[in-house]
């Protein structure tokens, strides 16, 4: 059986989903409500879609709100759906925002997943509200995987908080790894071989990392020789409160996912 799915908006992460969505064994019709045309043509070129016009008359099996915060508000007040299953991946608002919008609809589902999706590699915080049956959360659990692997939390709260970790999470390697590179070329090393030992130092790490990931502080040990240079540069970090910078920076960004609903709960 063929699901259809409607995209309102078609950014960035509704590009990555439909691609992962397009190469799945699953059958899908996929529909798109764009306003910009470029990014409707540039979409059309390589990816199986129909574009859509009126949002008002759209009633398929699931629609994925794919819009900026700002925007959540007229389009939920537009969507006169009747049995759809609502998604969201829009940052920070809250699902009683969208319920409220849509006059109480609660069909609902939040979502929030990164921009690893392109590689299908998103780690996506999944979370239904208690109208969403057990078949309903398989379909979109399998929807999701098409982009990469899921957590489902049992409390909303948990989307906010994991958009502070995963959500805006690649940007936070992206910073550290074009740190490590411009620390690299101050030292003196050359730009083609600095970007590939700070790549190849990550991609490598990771991969230990992900087989030991209860015991990480071990592996800083394993590298960090007594009097050596990887423990100048830890016990460097610890005096300039690395950790804490990090955490602060999380604790902001949790915090800003709150502040987007509010400023975007109005009726």
């Amino acid at each position: 059986m063929t699901s259809e799915i409607t995209f309102i908006g078609c950014g960035n992460m509704a590009q990555a989903m439909i691609s992962g969505l397009s190469a799945s064994k699953n059958r899908y019709q996929i529909n798109i409500i764009e306003n910009d045309q470029k990014i409707i043509d540039k979409v059309k070129d390589h990816l199986p879609i129909k574009v859509i016009k009126n949002i008002e008359n759209i009633q398929t099996d699931i629609i994925i709100l794919a819009v900026k915060p700002k925007d959540i508000k007229e389009v939920c007040k537009n969507l006169k759906v009747k049995d759809s299953i609502v998604v969201s991946i829009a940052a920070g608002i809250q699902l009683k925002t969208i319920e409220k919008f849509m006059n109480g609809y609660k069909k609902l589902v939040r979502v929030m997943p990164n921009l690893c999706a392109f590689e299908g590699k998103s780690i996506n915080a999944i979370y239904f509200n208690n109208v969403i049956d057990e078949k309903s959360k398989k379909t979109i659990d399998i929807i999701f995987k098409s982009i990469g692997s899921n957590i489902i939390f049992d409390e909303e709260i948990m989307i906010e908080r994991a958009t502070a970790i995963s959500g805006s999470g690649p940007a936070y390697v992206f910073y550290f790894m074009q740190t490590l590179i411009e620390a690299a070329l101050k030292l003196g090393l050359p730009e083609e071989e600095s970007r590939k030992l700070v790549f190849g130092t990550l991609e490598g790490s990771c991969v230990v990392a992900k087989k030991n990931i209860d015991n990480l502080n071990q592996l800083i040990k394993n590298v960090s020789s007594k009097g050596g240079t990887t423990e100048a540069a830890i016990t460097s970090f610890a005096k300039n409160n690395f950790k804490k910078i990090i955490e602060n920076g999380i604790k902001d960004a949790a915090n800003r996912a709150s502040e987007i609903n509010d400023e975007n709960s109005a009726s």
